[in-house]
């Protein structure tokens, strides 16, 4: 059984390091085009317009996708420490 958790570990790994390049690599290509910053300023200015709605909403659903992030990291590498 201790062999099944352990492939069960090595896919659950990959399958998240799978997403999160899947995430990042197109995020960080189109920050680094041209005339980006420019737009990402110009997105600010008009989002403090709409008063606090999905500012807030957006902030705290952010903070959750890290914590659940740095929760899974830190349960995985305890597991692989007791071995």
């Amino acid at each position: 059984m201790g062999d099944m958790a352990g492939k069960l570990q090595r896919w659950f790994a990959a399958a998240v390091a799978g997403v999160t390049l899947t995430l990042l690599i197109p995020a960080q290509a189109w920050a680094a085009e041209p005339g980006v910053p420019q737009l990402v300023i110009e997105a600010a200015r008009k989002s403090r317009r709409g008063g606090i709605g999905f500012g807030i909403i957006g902030l705290l659903c952010c903070l959750g996708v890290i914590a659940a992030v740095v929760v899974a990291f830190v349960l995985i590498s305890r597991k692989r420490k007791r071995r």
